[in-house]
């Protein structure tokens, strides 16, 4: 018996096929006793336990002891769990924060390292700084060779995915383009270790995967992305530009510039500073506001939501406007998509009852939507959570995709 959706395999594969069936049922990172797996996947005890002792050769499987025995007594089970002493690395290269974080194959995190500091202007010293901070998190932790399994570096911007290369970081454009995050990280690492530079906005939307039709909006650190995802998978596009939506440009009379270039980005105009400008424009007309007791330069869109949850008119003004250009820029998107769930991470993920009203009442003036298009959601999780989930999944997949691994 084999899974639905596996596909057929010849009399010489049937080893490899039937160890990838069974550690399928391991990325869970839950333990398992041998009928526990034969039961789930159809094979034979004896064929698991095969299997099982293989991957425990290679110190990717781990003996955790005895189970408990079944109601009618009888011998305990041996359980069996994916090894602790295999290890992940996330890198996060964000505007206001480096971390690396070492995870193990069951998600547990074995140690980590956060600063806060502003990176070089040029990209080479820049990721030289990284690659010796990670090397010394890895030599700290004992960990050396097959010991390391995969590393992933998170970043804003367009990322070549054939050669681990930042094509552009509108968030950082001292850098210039093309930059080659991957050559340059790969000397601090052991040899042969699999390494992936992915979007940040990609890596955050990985916990929403599914069979449906996904549209995630990712905003943070003055830009705004997002993810289109269908059928479990993420659409890049032959750039990596599906999902760059922040620089869909809505008004391009508009003085906002965008660091990709263009006028009246998406981004430039649901961000910080465009409300700042927008509410010292408005301040005078509304005395009353509780916005005029506070520093408007330092003014963020969280604090405009929880002023406008509390009823301020002034506040409520520029959540309808940001919630109309919200409503503009997911109807185009809509109109080539078609998404069944919009998400959002980030700043918006904190939005109130009144932004989602105001998104949906300017959306329904389209005919050809129906009562409700699509299904909101607010992710509030906080995008360093979403991330390492995003890149644990990630790399376990990279991982477990190896055909070597079952040979």
């Amino acid at each position: 018996m084999r899974r639905a959706g596996t596909a057929p395999s010849f009399p010489a594969d049937l080893k490899s096929v039937n160890r990838m069936q069974i550690m399928e049922v391991f990325k869970s990172g839950k333990e398992y006793t041998a009928n526990d797996i034969s039961g789930e996947i159809g094979l034979s005890r004896q064929t698991v336990m095969k299997a099982v002792q293989f991957f425990v050769e290679k110190g990717i499987i781990v003996s955790n002891g005895k189970g408990s025995s079944t109601s009618i007594g009888g011998k305990r089970p041996e359980l069996f769990s994916l090894a602790r002493n295999r290890y992940l690395m996330c890198i996060s290269i964000w505007p206001d924060v480096l971390q690396f974080t070492l995870m193990d194959l069951r998600a547990g995190v074995a140690d980590q390292l956060s600063l806060r500091q502003t990176l070089s202007p040029d990209p080479r010293a820049a990721l030289g700084k990284v690659g010796n901070l990670a090397a010394k998190l890895l030599k700290q932790n004992g960990i050396s060779g097959q010991m390391l399994c995969g590393v992933c570096i998170s970043t804003p911007g367009i990322v070549d995915y054939k050669t681990n290369t930042l094509k552009y970081n509108a968030l950082r454009p001292e850098w210039g383009i093309n930059v080659p995050v991957g050559e340059i990280l790969r000397p601090y690492f052991p040899a042969g270790t699999r390494m992936r530079v992915e979007n940040v906005a990609k890596l955050t939307a990985r916990p929403w995967l599914s069979e449906k039709r996904v549209l995630t909006v990712f905003s943070s650190w003055g830009g705004l992305s997002g993810c289109l995802m269908e059928d479990g998978r993420i659409l890049h596009g032959k750039n990596s530009l599906i999902g760059e939506f922040g620089h869909m440009i809505l008004d391009p009379l508009s003085e906002e510039t965008c660091g990709c270039g263009g006028r009246g980005c998406f981004q430039r105009l649901v961000s910080d500073a465009y409300l700042q400008k927008q509410a010292a424009d408005m301040i005078d007309a509304h005395p009353d506001s509780m916005l005029s007791s506070l520093r408007l330069e330092a003014l963020t869109v969280r604090d405009l939501f929880n002023l406008s949850a509390r009823g301020d008119g002034l506040a409520r003004a520029l959540v309808s406007d940001l919630a109309r250009t919200f409503s503009v820029a997911i109807r185009n998107i809509t109109l080539v998509f078609d998404p069944e769930t919009v998400v959002f991470h980030g700043d918006y993920a904190n939005a109130d009852d009144f932004f989602q009203e105001e998104l949906f009442r300017h959306l329904s003036g389209f005919r050809y939507y129906g009562q409700r298009p699509f299904s909101l959601e607010l992710d509030p999780t906080p995008i360093e959570t979403l991330n390492l989930r995003g890149a644990y999944a990630l790399l376990l997949e990279m991982f477990f995709q190896d055909p070597s691994l079952y040979e």
